[in-house]
């Protein structure tokens, strides 16, 4: 199977914007390359720095049907960048990638790390010598989101496992690779629900879940919650982007229980008011906030 992988050069203060954008085309990982901070900026693998006069090379990977379409998406909120502040070149160069190189070089850089609390995140292929207290997910996000490394997953995990009760049942709206339903599963979940858009990263979820043993996780193709059922949640998990996490608050409350809690992140710092004005407005009241670099989780209860 081959991806299709969109390069574009930008600043490395534009790197954040550029992602979301990429992201939010329906890109199954992004990774940076450049720069000068050695860390992932995004929930997949960081490429060795090389010298580079643009800055930074953001990198995103997407299937080969309906390209066409996402290229002239992404090429015109592109534009739409240019207009607005300089963000750089915003030079934009396609290749396949073999999907063979690409998680052969994956797997070069993704190492087993503490991701929040108690939770440690390890790839398949390491083994890691676990401390008291340790909950490890196994993880092979594949070319589907979510290793555990970015900042908005972590903040995720913090906040799951400080407001999950006991027996929960979960639902994880746009879930990438399962590690949140993973980590909700571990901590005693009764039941978790799983959903994502994309087809691999659903097939990637299930894989995870049962290299896990997350026995009461199910994984279903859905947008957002078209395919969710009726059953209300005691926590409902959304590690997206901003305008989808806009879109899920329309309808997130009649799928929550009255006392459960909606954890979202996924929101860059731009959009944080944007996303509080659509809680308050669906009926939300915030009860924790957490930040990590140009990143924001929140934690929301009904009003």
């Amino acid at each position: 199977m081959n991806w299709k992988q969109i390069c574009i050069h930008t600043t490395e203060e534009a790197s954040d914007i550029v992602s979301s954008i990429l992201m939010d085309a329906g890109a199954t990982g992004v990774e940076m390359e450049g720069g000068s901070v050695p860390v992932a900026e995004r929930d997949e693998y960081i490429a060795q720095p090389q010298e580079n006069n643009e800055g930074i090379i953001v990198k995103a990977y997407y299937g080969e049907d309906g390209f066409d379409d996402t290229l002239l998406y992404v090429q015109s909120r592109l534009n739409e960048l240019k207009e607005a502040q300089d963000m750089g070149s915003l030079c934009v160069s396609v290749n396949t990638v073999a999907d063979t190189d690409w998680n052969e070089n994956f797997k070069k850089h993704f190492k087993a790390f503490r991701a929040a609390g108690c939770f440690v995140v390890k790839p398949t292929w390491q083994d890691y010598p676990c401390e008291n207290g340790d909950i490890v997910i196994e993880i092979d996000p594949g070319m589907a989101f979510g290793s555990g490394a970015h900042e908005t997953t972590r903040m995720c995990l913090e906040l799951l496992q400080k407001y999950m009760p006991g027996k929960a049942a979960v639902l994880d709206v746009g879930c990438g690779s399962g590690i949140l339903g993973i980590g909700a599963a571990k901590l005693g979940a009764k039941r978790v629900l799983a959903l994502d858009n994309d087809n691999v990263s659903v097939g990637v979820a299930q894989a995870n879940a049962q290299s896990n043993g997350a026995d009461v996780m199910e994984v279903r193709q859905s947008d957002l919650l078209l395919n969710a059922g009726n059953e209300k949640y005691d926590i409902i998990l959304a590690n997206i982007i901003a305008d989808i996490v806009i879109r899920l608050n329309q309808n997130a409350r009649k799928y929550l229980l009255n006392d459960g809690v909606y954890i979202m992140s996924g929101i860059i710092d731009e959009r944080e008011n944007d996303v509080l004005g659509s809680l308050e407005k669906n009926g939300f009241e915030i009860i924790e906030t957490l930040s990590m670099a140009d990143w924001r989780a929140f934690a929301a209860r009904k009003r």
